[in-house]
């Protein structure tokens, strides 16, 4: 019995020397943070979603998270958004509860570029706009082809006037010295009578 008060008073007297560890970390390029680490910290993850890389990483950040964000390309994304430079999909998903030390990747969209062509997302980007602007925008990625504006023969839902509704691309693809024709809406006309 003596024995275990003695081992009592030994440990009541260790109690008191024991100290809550601080740390120093730092991510990349994160700057020095000190304080109380325990490693087992919940945290909600922010949704990175259209932010650029640099806002994604402030938000981890922000969200008391332990290390950066990593931009990873090989990040499976299901239809996601697709705007240049900015996050379309991230791991852990918005607003999941996970620990402080998970690691947290981004997939940052870019689009492809091929040399000597004119790619399926910059020929999407052309419909609704004006033939002006759509001719600006063929010059922008390097097309010097002909280009014709003709109105189509039918009538497109949702496609304002004077608005590229349809283009005529080949099945192959499409280099920057091919022909284009960017069809528009027809103009419709009333043939009715005057009101007397």
């Amino acid at each position: 019995m003596m024995k275990i008060a003695t081992l009592l008073v030994a440990l009541a007297g260790c109690a008191g020397m024991i100290k809550t560890s601080t740390s120093t970390s730092s991510g990349t390029g994160t700057g020095t943070e000190t304080g109380t680490f325990s490693g087992n910290n919940d945290v909600t993850m922010p949704d990175l979603i259209g932010k650029s890389e640099e806002e994604a990483i402030a938000a981890v950040r922000a969200a008391g998270f332990r290390q950066d964000a990593e931009s990873n390309q090989m990040l499976e994304c299901v239809d996601p958004p697709e705007v240049d430079g900015k996050v379309n999909c991230q791991s852990p998903s918005a607003g999941e509860t996970v620990k402080a030390y998970t690691l947290v990747r981004i997939h940052v969209y870019r689009p492809q570029k091929i040399a000597g062509a004119v790619v399926r997302h910059q020929l999407l980007a052309l419909l609704g706009k004006s033939p002006d602007e759509a001719k600006r925008a063929l010059a922008s990625y390097g097309h010097d082809g002909e280009i014709k504006v003709e109105p189509d023969r039918e009538f497109h839902d949702g496609c304002g006037d004077d608005r590229v509704c349809r283009l005529s691309v080949p099945e192959s693809g499409m280099g920057i010295h091919d022909p284009i024709t960017l069809y528009t809406n027809p103009r419709l006309t009333i043939s009715a009578p005057p009101p007397e």
